[in-house]
């Protein structure tokens, strides 16, 4: 191995440790926040919020100006700090909430063990971009009043959802060899377990013979494949790049060799029932400045992956600008296998929601600008974390 093959291993494990540090100091610092949003119908637990409030969303900072006409002030919209590539943030860092009136105030990183949908519910936050269909699902099923109003990231055999790696020397060469494995999860869900679990049901497998171990925080998977701890690893992006990089690991499959299907890694993007009937205009927004983004994402990725890389601390090359989708609205067959997936590995029972609950298409987005063709990052963070 040469000295500059040994100082990239170096720095990218280096930079491993330090996603963990941060993300662990901003958990704490998330778990710290208040609610401030309007309590669900029937919740006396949580405060209104105050007027004077800054934090919340129904009483925006009166500094900045509504897109639902209320002195041209900006709406705010509560949501976690990015962990990983998000064409939310670049609606963000490219203007493009603005553009629609909204300003996102971050209030840290998503703590674990609890979704945040569930933080939703809680005024914590008021936007949920990260998770799937089901997620909503699940949410809704519990009584939370939130709907997907836009959709986001989709598979693609070029561009995986999940990858999943196995340790270089690893004798195991299909995704077959998992039975009676050890396999790192971040935790339970749809596309960490659930994925492996259907596809070893659909080829006659079992999966209660595969151990699911669960790492909660960002590089450990990875980490704990080099080690021998695990057999194999559930990795999202960027992780999955880092840790292909060392060339401590290879891929072992992908999502899309379970489904082929972009749908299956589709993105639920959503708001509480509250901000889409009192609020459209900002709902109208929000879907907006998304689409707005998704188009920017696929015709710009390096920008798009640069522009992630920088807000999370890492280097060019680190992270991989997943695929969008570029439908204006949410597409139902793609909803639907999601509510067929969840009912399949146990996650959701049978008939407890059907697809249509989960989202609405009543806000279409309108047409990129024309200026957006012409639009580049210009290398700078400009939101705090």
């Amino acid at each position: 191995m040469n000295t500059k093959t040994e100082t990239t291993k170096t720095r990218r494990s280096i930079t491993v440790r330090a996603i963990i540090a941060a993300l662990l100091a901003l958990a704490l610092f998330g778990c710290q926040r208040g609610p401030s949003a309007p309590p669900p119908s029937g919740d006396t637990s949580a405060p209104p919020p105050s007027e004077s409030d800054p934090g919340s969303a129904s009483a925006p900072d009166t500094s900045e100006p509504t897109p639902d006409g209320g002195d041209g002030e900006l709406f705010e919209l509560k949501a976690f700090t990015p962990s990983t590539f998000m064409e939310f943030t670049i609606a963000d860092e490219m203007g493009f909430f603005r553009d629609a009136g909204i300003a996102i105030k971050y209030v840290g990183s998503q703590p674990t063990g609890v979704t945040d949908l569930q933080l939703i519910e809680q005024g914590v936050i008021d936007v949920s971009y990260s998770g799937h269909p089901s997620v909503v699902a699940l949410g809704r099923i519990s009584g939370i009043k939130v709907k997907m109003i836009a959709p986001g990231m989709v598979d693609a055999p070029d561009n995986p959802h999940v990858t999943y790696l196995v340790a270089k020397d690893s004798p195991l060469q299909t995704l077959d060899d998992i039975v009676g494995r050890k396999v790192a999860i971040s935790g339970t869900g749809i596309c960490t377990d659930g994925y492996l679990k259907y596809y070893l049901q659909q080829n006659g497998l079992d999966p209660d013979s595969v151990e699911f171990v669960t790492l909660p925080q960002a590089g450990q998977q990875e980490l704990a494949v080099t080690q021998g701890i695990v057999d194999v690893t559930t990795s999202h992006t960027p992780h999955a790049a880092i840790a292909l990089e060392t060339g401590e690991v290879r891929k072992l499959g992908i999502s899309w060799d379970i489904f082929g299907s972009p749908g299956a890694g589709l993105g639920a993007r959503s708001l509480p029932e509250w901000i889409i009937d009192d609020h459209p205009d900002v709902a109208q927004g929000f879907v907006d400045a998304m689409y707005r983004a998704r188009l920017w994402s696929n015709a710009n990725p390096t920008e798009a992956q640069n522009l992630m890389a920088a807000v999370l601390g890492l280097e060019e090359g680190d992270v991989l600008a997943l695929v969008q989708d570029e439908n204006k609205t949410i597409d139902p067959e793609y909803i639907e296998p999601w509510v067929t997936l969840a009912e399949d590995v146990g996650i959701i029972e049978p008939g407890a929601i059907t697809p249509e609950e989960i989202y609405t298409n009543e806000f279409v987005p309108k047409d990129a600008p024309e200026s957006d063709k012409d639009l580049h990052w210009d290398g700078k963070v400009h939101n705090t974390y």
